[in-house]
């Protein structure tokens, strides 16, 4: 499958988990990378809304051929956990807890710290003007608001017999 980049930048919104300078943070398979996350509200804010059904219209579109399982991500994920009477977290059979669908949702962008050549990426960061601005050691904290910017495209792991195993789509970070 061919990529499907598609340049994207989403509305305004709450960044959380934002890092974007130095080694920056070791994923899941131990490579290190940039992150940074949005948070948005769909029930609340249209934009947003149109922003999530976005994501949603670009996986029904460019999922592989005859995939017919549920996508393993879709760059997003439900962030409020649903409370029960007593106001504390609702928690499933299997000990997890349980989030509202109709709640914020974090959209998560991801980079890799360096080019294939080897050399360090930077993740632009511009002001409200829409002026690129050095940060230098200033971090961008939770709660601070903001855009990102950057392209999302579908992703695969396939079987060695060239099955698709899972698949979903990843968001790329370019800037904030």
């Amino acid at each position: 499958m061919t990529s499907v980049l598609s340049k994207t930048v989403t509305p305004k919104g709450e960044l959380a988990w934002v890092t974007i300078t130095g080694e920056g943070k070791e994923n899941m398979s131990g490579k290190l990378q940039y992150k940074a996350d949005i948070i948005l509200d769909p029930k609340n804010n249209e934009a947003d809304k149109a922003y999530i059904a976005k994501i949603d219209a670009f996986w029904a579109k460019n999922k592989p051929a005859n995939f017919k399982k549920k996508p393993k991500s879709l760059g997003y994920y439900f962030c409020e956990k649903l409370l029960d009477a007593d106001g504390n977290p609702q928690k499933d059979e299997e000990d997890q807890y349980v989030y509202n669908p109709d709640g914020k949702v974090s959209v998560s962008f991801k980079t890799s710290t360096v080019w294939p050549d080897g050399k360090t990426k930077t993740v632009k960061t511009r002001n409200a003007k829409g002026n690129v601005v050095q940060l230098g050691e200033t971090q961008i904290g939770n709660g601070s608001m903001g855009y990102v910017a950057g392209a999302m495209d579908i992703y695969k792991q396939e079987t060695k017999a060239k099955i698709v195993a899972s698949a979903g789509v990843t968001m790329y970070l370019d800037e904030i």
